[in-house]
């Protein structure tokens, strides 16, 4: 008797912690810390404090982006990840009022805390978001990589500028250093995605680098830029504008070719656990604990 109490209750404990590592994946909630994670990159690089007020203001605008992505995609994606697709139908009934309580908390945190020239900013930045969603993401059947360079675009902007903004600070050559090392080095993060979806991206017609290239082309040029990204970061550093302790970034791109290379010997449902786990780890994990222990160590 025990003992089949205990499995019910091993059932449906474990059916309680998938859900919840489902809603935190899925829900777009792990996904959304890259806001944060960015933002404290900045600041750590600027030695320019964050308030906790922007930090949350940082989750809520791409936790709202990406929520409303994966909802709108939900039909499209019982062909490309059905776990997805099954998570958000069994919550779209309360779908809606999860998106209305993120916009009221956001607007509250932006009446209470921001300036107009932030306020604005942060409204192109979630307009660009929903336009990419509606209808932008057509224009990657026109143009090569347009989804990779529209999502990396949007996720450096907010990273980087988002500060100086909150504080009416100048941008000046190191906010510019900082935005192209950021982009270059998150750009071939997001065109790792593509490489599980090349199939489902050819019956579209969208024209994504894996689609054109092919996967091995596409791992050497994601090698290439990789590389390339490090140099503003070391001109930064050489201007004395970025710390020196920012150059430990450098274990970073072994740390993508890694991922990259392994590509070489999985398959899709390997390839999209690593994307959930070392790729995104990347920068919302490792990132800003390595400048954290940087920042610490040169005090």
């Amino acid at each position: 008797m025990n003992a089949n109490l205990n499995n019910e209750r091993k059932i449906i404990t474990t059916k309680y912690l998938s859900n919840i590592q489902n809603e935190i994946i899925y829900g777009g909630y792990y996904t959304a810390l890259g806001g944060p994670a960015f933002i404290i990159i900045t600041s750590i690089l600027t030695k320019v404090p964050i308030p906790i007020p922007l930090l949350i203001i940082s989750y809520l605008i791409p936790l709202m982006v990406y929520s409303y992505d994966y909802y709108k995609d939900m039909d499209k994606d019982k062909d490309t990840n059905i776990e997805r697709a099954d998570h958000f139908n069994k919550k779209a009934q309360i779908y809606p009022y999860l998106m209305i309580s993120y916009v009221i908390t956001l607007i509250a945190l932006l009446v209470l805390f921001a300036n107009i020239l932030m306020i604005s900013y942060i409204l192109i930045l979630i307009t660009v978001g929903v336009l990419y969603t509606l209808g932008s993401k057509k224009l990657t059947k026109k143009i090569l990589a347009f989804k990779n360079i529209y999502t990396t675009l949007t996720w450096t902007l907010a990273g980087t500028f988002t500060i100086a903004l909150y504080y009416s600070i100048q941008i000046n050559l190191i906010y510019i250093l900082i935005f192209i090392f950021l982009f270059l080095k998150f750009l071939p993060n997001t065109i790792f995605f593509d490489l599980k979806d090349i199939k489902s991206d050819q019956k579209e017609g969208l024209k994504t680098l894996p689609v054109i290239l092919g996967k091995q082309k596409t791992l050497k040029i994601l090698d290439i830029i990789n590389l390339i990204a490090f140099i503003p970061l070391f001109i930064g550093i050489y201007l004395k504008l970025i710390p020196l302790f920012a150059a430990s970034l450098i274990i970073f791109y072994f740390y993508s070719r890694y991922y990259l290379n392994k590509t070489n010997t999985i398959d899709n449902n390997e390839l999209r656990m690593i994307g959930n786990t070392l790729a995104d780890a990347e920068f919302i994990v490792w990132w800003p604990i390595v400048l954290l222990i940087g920042q610490l160590i040169f005090i």
